[in-house]
């Protein structure tokens, strides 16, 4: 290194000594930055910063993370667990809008996204939930060797320091015992409980029940169809928000090799003509190799290279990732010449395959003279819960949205699930995939192959078909957990900072329920719900359905099916547009996570699940990128790593070994807050 370069290295690393120092202004990032980078991470989210640390343990190889958004200052709004729920910070937000939905209601939806650095954990609801783990196992039946539950769970354990700090009493009216062995306590992200929990989660539970549908004692064992508290990201120590950020990149930002630029939205992946070998460091005939980006910090702001000296990484997620690709040459060549983009790679799947999780909110407005709820939290009760809340770290507002959940097979919401089922592989795919791309041979053989899978998935009693989640004031939201629907992501314009907004260059469109099945599920969710608040449990809450809830009984599917094409929103679940999958199943990336006709392009996100697991996707994609840390450091010739595929064999935990105890009766409450907040749920206790 020359003495400029060792001279830049200080003071970058001076600059990353502390949060308020971390940033240069980003119109001078270029003249500070080194030459050029080992690795580029485009993307500072979930993905990007477990990539950036885990890669930066080895001091010789350096790291460039470029970030569009800024960091966050840690406003209430974001940190404490008991606001979540109450809007998205604008400048935290892509501010994406799906197209208007056709098989719905012909209207747009709201699709927030992480615009900042830690992205969408940021921004979204704490729930810490793995899936089944007949879900993974799937991913590797779709030709993914090493991506099994037994594969996964490696790094479940390896990015969590989970602490099952419950009290007593919550441990047992709540059904809360963790299962230690498949959790991990070394990680860098807390994972835990909060340390008050509304009455009506009890309630919920014992309603549930009622149903016949199993309370799990960790919903994060691999046997995924029940009942259960869920654990959150949430700190243990101080009860704020653990999110990406604070968990692998403020530990290390005393390391000279990671470099982070914000407000630098990359626009394109650049090329060279011809690729290099890793193996033998020869060029690998018809391979593309990346060596660099371009990136801006607005529209009109000059454009800027970075060179990268190994790979370049994509990890901005499900939405930008492909868009990046297809304006970068990489994409179906239909598109790519619509948007006057030269052809590198013809690559049919790249913003195909999209999923999300569609989900309705049912109101059932809890009347119970005296209850608590997050309702309450207004006026001196919220001036003393706050105050409880900054001086030890307790009570209400520890609590997010949502923490008590189930999730019910098939057979818990319908006696003729076979016959359901039964319809599914008959149907065509080109008649449930978007015209264009979507029609691809390779789309709709991998297309066809997923229905077969989600049929077999689907047929198990403990894998999740739908999900309702229950917050505190009555709402119970119901939400598809594998969707047959599929949608898809392109650009719009060949420059994606065109008309000063990422947002309106991308055509972002779910096709929720294009596949009828899916909102049939919801329809199904909803008339659990029903039930649901019928249970005695849930009669103590003296629950009032409101509108078009109200009666559910005399009301026709049909018209049941309206009021969920009216309501559906997103669980900001977007996966899929970048799938791991064989390339004659219309996938992007192997099981390498390598861009298919690259040599050193890979996409690391939510963007290469190929199916949806019934659960929050947080989880999986910390997973994800710590599998993929090791699979970078495998691939490369001068970094140590463990082997990505070791321990793929391991049987699961079981336990149920005498079956799943139930709960007790059901509480009731008394007027006001005492009794709540200045219990032993509103005092500190040790684990």
């Amino acid at each position: 290194m020359d003495l400029t370069a060792f001279l830049v290295a200080i003071f970058f690393s001076a600059c990353l000594q502390a949060v308020d120092g971390l940033l240069v202004p980003a119109n001078k990032f270029i003249d500070l930055a080194l030459p050029s980078y080992d690795y580029i991470v485009v993307g500072g989210g979930v993905s990007g910063l477990v990539i950036a640390n885990r890669l930066t343990e080895n001091k010789n190889v350096t790291v460039l993370v470029l970030e569009a958004g800024d960091l966050d200052s840690g406003p209430d709004l974001v940190t404490i667990p008991g606001l979540v729920g109450h809007g998205f910070i604008p400048s935290q937000n892509w501010n994406i809008t799906t197209a208007p939905q056709e098989s719905l209601d012909n209207r747009t939806r709201d699709y927030g996204q992480g615009h900042v650095v830690g992205g969408g954990s940021i921004l979204n609801g704490l729930v810490m939930t793995r899936g089944a783990r007949y879900d993974y196992d799937a991913w590797r039946t779709l030709g993914n060797p090493g991506w099994s539950w037994h594969g996964m769970l490696r790094y479940f354990k390896k990015s969590e320091n989970f602490t099952a700090c419950v009290a007593p009493e919550d441990s047992q009216n709540l059904h809360i015992r963790p299962h230690m062995k498949v959790h991990g306590q070394k990680g860098p992200l807390q994972v835990g409980y909060p340390r008050f929990f509304y009455n009506s989660s009890r309630n919920f539970l014992e309603g549930i029940s009622e149903l016949g549908i199993p309370l799990l004692p960790d919903i994060n064992t691999g046997i995924a169809a029940g009942a259960s508290v869920a654990p959150a990201t949430i700190n243990d120590r101080n009860q704020s928000r653990a999110d990406s950020r604070r968990a692998y990149l403020d530990s290390v930002l005393s390391r000279p090799n990671l470099h982070l630029a914000t407000q630098q939205t990359v626009t394109r992946v650049l090329f060279g003509t011809e690729a290099v070998d890793e193996d033998s460091e020869r060029p690998a005939k018809g391979l593309k190799r990346a060596f660099g980006v371009e990136f801006a910090t607005s529209f009109d702001s000059p454009r800027k290279r970075m060179a990268c000296n190994r790979e370049v990484i994509l990890a901005a997620g499900a939405i930008i990732s492909p868009s990046l690709l297809q304006v970068s040459g990489i994409g179906p060549a239909s598109i790519l010449d619509e948007l006057g983009v030269p052809v590198q790679i013809d690559l049919p799947g790249v913003g195909q395959n999209l999923q999300d999780h569609a989900m309705v909110g049912a109101f059932y407005n809890y009347t119970r003279f005296g209850m608590f709820t997050a309702n309450n939290l207004t006026g001196s009760i919220l001036e003393e819960v706050e105050s409880q809340y900054f001086a030890n770290r307790t009570g209400p507002l520890t609590h997010p949205l949502i923490s008590t959940l189930a999730f019910a097979s098939l057979r818990h919401l319908d006696t003729n699930w076979e016959t359901l089922l039964s319809n599914i592989p008959s149907s065509e795919p080109e008649s449930h995939l978007p015209p264009g791309p979507g029609q691809h041979p390779t789309i709709l053989e991998g297309y066809a192959r997923q229905q077969h899978l989600l049929t077999s998935l689907l047929a198990r009693s403990s894998v999740g078909a739908l999900e309702v989640m229950a917050d505190s004031i009555g709402t119970l939201t119901a939400a598809v957990q594998h969707p047959l629907s599929r949608g898809f992501v392109r650009a719009l314009s060949a420059d994606l900072l065109a008309n000063g907004s990422v947002a309106r260059n991308i055509l972002l469109d779910p096709r929720y329920c294009s596949h009828p099945f899916d909102c049939d599920i919801i329809v199904r969710g909803l008339k659990l719900n029903n039930q649901l608040v019928k249970t005695k449990a849930m009669q103590q809450l003296v629950p009032q359905p409101a509108y078009p809830w109200d009666d559910l009984t005399s009301q026709n599917d049909t018209a049941l099916l309206e009021a969920v094409h009216s309501k559906l929103q997103t669980e900001f679940h977007p996966a899929g547009s970048t799938s791991m999958m064989p390339l004659e199943f219309g996938g992007v990336v192997s099981p390498r996570l390598m861009v298919y006709g690259t040599s050193n392009l890979r996409v690391i996100d939510a963007g290469i699940i190929p199916l949806l697991p019934a659960a929050h996707i947080q989880a999986a994609v910390y997973a994800i990128a710590e599998k993929a840390a090791d699979i970078i450091k495998q691939d490369s010739s001068t970094m140590s790593g463990s082997d990505p595929n070791d321990g793929d064999v391991t049987p699961p935990p079981n336990p149920f070994t005498n079956g799943p105890p139930g709960l007790g009766p059901g509480i009731a409450e008394g007027p006001g807050i005492s009794g709540r907040v200045n219990d032993d749920h509103g005092r500190p206790y040790h684990c």
